[in-house]
């Protein structure tokens, strides 16, 4: 049986997913996200009040990837004035960067603090088939290049190996003020991740969860992007 998110943007041709499409399919398998609504512009601010302030705004686009570089996140904001001022200014600013964009509206999101940010990922190996990835994230991704990579689906005991390999395990025991993560609950959702993908990875070449935040209670993914193969 398909997929209906993946179907529908599988039928319109699409490369991605949105972020809305793309927290809804981690939900349809179990996998914890951040706190969030998806809102059609600033005439549905109060919806928000869900959510609780502050808030991370992002644009809701299957053509907005890097939405950093196109100026579609804005973090901290702590009002519903603030909210709509951010929206109107975020939807003029993408439509002079990326006029074909399509966008449905805006994904409103619970601001994560005090956690450790984590990349888990997903690629289709023309040798391996799926294969799942798992590293450090935030700043340090990019200096750190701290990544392991295992054939796709991992048990949970496969996933504690997997994060105790990398480089910078010692962080996720509690590091400069931050908590000790809760690598239990992050290698149950690393393994949900692998069985998903490695199921879907017929027509997902591709899956980025990051950031995903750990704190000692919970593990949250606050981003996602996957991408589509058009056979």
């Amino acid at each position: 049986m398909g997929n209906p998110i993946l179907d529908k943007a599988i039928s319109e041709g699409r490369a991605f997913l949105s972020l809305s499409e793309s927290l809804k399919l981690l939900e349809s398998y179990n996998l914890p996200v951040a706190k969030y609504v998806v809102v059609k512009g600033p005439e549905e601010v109060s919806k928000v009040g869900s959510v609780g302030f502050p808030v991370v705004l992002k644009i809701d686009s299957p053509d907005v990837v890097h939405k950093t570089e196109a100026g579609a996140v804005k973090v901290g904001l702590s009002s519903e004035s603030e909210l709509s001022k951010a929206m109107v200014e975020m939807l003029s600013g993408i439509k002079q960067k990326l006029p074909g964009a399509r966008i449905s509206g805006f994904v409103v999101q619970e601001m994560v603090q005090r956690a450790h940010e984590v990349i888990i990922g997903g690629l289709r190996d023309e040798q391996f088939g799926p294969v799942i990835a798992f590293g450090i994230g935030g700043i340090l991704v990019e200096v750190l290049k701290d990544v392991v990579f295992e054939i796709a689906p991992v048990t949970y005991e496969d996933a504690l190996e997997i994060i105790k390999k990398i480089k910078g395990y010692r962080i996720l025991e509690g590091y400069r003020g931050l908590p000790r993560a809760n690598v239990e609950m992050l290698a149950e959702t690393i393994s949900r991740a692998s069985v998903m993908f490695s199921e879907l990875s017929s027509v997902v070449s591709e899956m980025d969860l990051n950031p995903t935040f750990v704190s000692s209670d919970w593990v949250k993914i606050a981003d996602a992007r996957f991408k589509l193969s058009l056979h």
